[in-house]
């Protein structure tokens, strides 16, 4: 036993005040200060060689430190760290506070205003982890602490990340918690800022529900039900059901962005959430069209329960636009870094559709609105050049084009391409083969290829000034989120024109979870209405489908000109 143990010198260990997979948490007084800490003795799992232990316990020093960096109200500080006797030992504020398993143990489910209080705090904790390189990865209940003033803060920051190296250990063995690991870890694949956001969701829903959304009897049945099967809707989680189902998206991109779920947790913990989602009605009823639906009102209990979208977030894998601030000038993003966004032209508030179908959902007493939560992007890329696209390029533009006129001329009528079928909406019309389907979102419209996955996107996010400058903004901050796994720009960006205005196309390639995936997106402002269009097919049958790329770019032609 190590009770009554000095640790360091300094830290005299009291008691246990829990055990886990990855170690001992010991209450101990710190007797330099004299004041009370808790010390966590890291356990390193056993049958790793000498080789990996050591880098095991390096890393978890190195990390750790790298906690101490965070000053959050929602962090447990870390005050030191201790290398000693073959393991580490990492010094923290002690917290009287019961976990948020704990909690649903003892009290059971909790009411969706304390949930969105909790997350609020919690969400918040990550997104000042994720700003400064810091990943948790082992987000869930356990790891919640609660305090009777209802402070919630997030434990095991570093050490949890070093637990995330790997989905499986040398031998084997799934290191985690399977219930609350997104599916892209499950699968494999390195953990980026929204597999926080996925099991910060998972927790969320624990809270309201009573259990995880993919509870199974074994763990690998759990695993099998993170990767295939969709996320039980919620029963009682009220006005937070489409944040949960946002964050609980199984494809990382498509999954709610740290920004906009906080300010709608942030909204419904205050009480909110009616007011605005009212207001969003209202602004749905008047704006009818192509970025909301709605339908009549709910006639009584014969009739079906509003349907809640399953994370309608630009499908794509993609294409979130990063807008420049003014014509001319360099957008740069918030402080924050991964999962914020910048200061973009003024919009409508995102929040509020995701509040509106919280109260469709919650009361069943207005109409079904289309909603969607933009997802944040951006990260640090290569230098962008202007030089004629490399050969084989689909997108038909063999040279740079030189700059259009400002007073654009109406274009010459064109013979419409075979094998597209001519798709109309009130600010432009566009080529989409037969068999693919139409996505809504209040960014704009998709259409999806059920049998490759691949997709064409018309996108309205605000953006200003030079398309090609537009277009290294976006690639900067593309690269730096991270979000588009093994992002590469394949060619050049290139100035072209669609009807006789400036715009220019970017094209790269970077991983879905359907594989890796190559895209071709154009960007243009016709009569000051911003446009992205985007074709995105499966790497493997890029070349093959050059004509198809060209057609479908080639048939975009905004509303009033030509």
């Amino acid at each position: 036993m190590d009770e009554g143990r000095l640790l360091a010198g300094r830290y005299r260990l009291l008691s246990v005040v829990g055990r886990g997979g990855m170690g001992t948490v010991w209450r101990a007084l710190d007797e330099t200060l004299d004041r009370e800490v808790a010390v966590k003795e890291v356990l390193l799992p056993s049958g790793l060689s000498d080789e990996e232990r050591h880098t095991r316990h390096q890393r978890t020093l190195r990390e750790a430190r790298a906690s101490a960096r965070l000053n959050h109200p929602g962090v447990v500080t870390v005050h030191d760290v201790v290398d000693e006797d073959d393991r580490p030992w990492i010094v923290m504020e002690l917290v009287q506070a019961r976990s948020l398993q704990e909690i649903v143990d003892e009290d059971g489910p909790l009411p969706p205003g304390r949930v969105a209080e909790v997350g609020r705090q919690i969400i918040g904790a990550l997104r000042a982890a994720h700003a400064i390189g810091i990943l948790h990865r082992d987000v869930k209940p356990a790891n919640v602490l609660v305090a009777a003033d209802d402070r919630a803060v997030l434990t095991d920051f570093g050490i949890a990340q070093m637990a995330g190296d790997a989905t499986l250990t040398g031998t084997g063995l799934i290191m985690g918690s399977p219930a609350y690991m997104p599916p892209e870890r499950v699968n494999g694949d390195r953990a980026i800022p929204a597999s926080d956001l996925w099991a910060l969701g998972a927790t969320l829903y624990a809270a309201c529900e009573g259990k995880a959304p993919h509870h199974r009897s074994d763990a690998m049945a759990v695993l099998a039900a993170v990767m295939t099967q969709d996320v039980p809707p919620p029963r009682n989680a009220g006005p937070l059901a489409p944040v949960l189902l946002g964050l609980l998206e199984r494809d990382p991109v498509r999954r709610m962005g740290a920004e906009r779920a906080e300010e709608a947790l942030a909204a419904i913990a205050s009480g909110h959430a009616a007011d605005q989602a009212a207001a969003q009605l209202a602004w749905s009823h008047a704006t009818a069209g192509d970025t909301a639906a709605a339908a009549g009102p709910w006639t009584g209990p014969s009739a079906p329960p509003p349907h809640v979208p399953d994370q309608d977030i630009p499908v794509p894998d993609m294409t979130a636009h990063y807008p420049p601030a003014t014509a001319g000038q360099q957008w740069t993003p918030m402080p924050g870094g991964p999962g914020t966004t910048g200061v973009a032209p003024k919009r409508r508030s995102p929040v509020l559709p995701i509040l509106a179908g919280a109260v469709v959902l919650a009361a069943a007493v207005a109409a079904a609105v289309v909603f969607l939560w933009p997802h944040d992007s951006g990260r640090t890329p290569e230098p962008v050049d202007n030089n004629p696209v490399a050969q084989g390029d689909p997108s038909g533009q063999g040279r740079t084009s030189p700059p259009a006129s400002q007073n654009p001329s109406p274009s010459p009528s064109k013979t419409w391409p075979a094998g597209l079928n001519k798709v109309n909406s009130s600010n432009y019309s566009i080529g989409v083969p037969p068999g693919w389907t139409k996505r809504t979102t209040a960014r704009g419209a998709i259409w999806s290829d059920p049998a490759t996955k691949g997709y064409i996107q018309v996108e309205e996010t605000p953006w200003e000034g030079d398309p090609v400058q537009h277009w290294k903004t976006w690639e900067k901050e593309a690269i730096r989120d991270g979000n588009l796994a093994n992002f590469k720009r394949v060619a050049p960006i290139t100035s072209t024109s669609v009807a006789g205005y400036p715009a220019a196309d970017i094209q790269f390639t970077w991983t879905r979870s359907s594989g890796l995936t190559h895209a071709l997106d154009r960007g243009v402002i016709v009569n000051g209405h911003s446009y992205a269009v985007v074709v995105a097919l499966p790497e493997s049958q890029w070349n093959a489908n050059g004509r198809l790329v060209k057609d479908v770019l080639g048939t975009f032609q905004p509303a009033g000109v030509g």
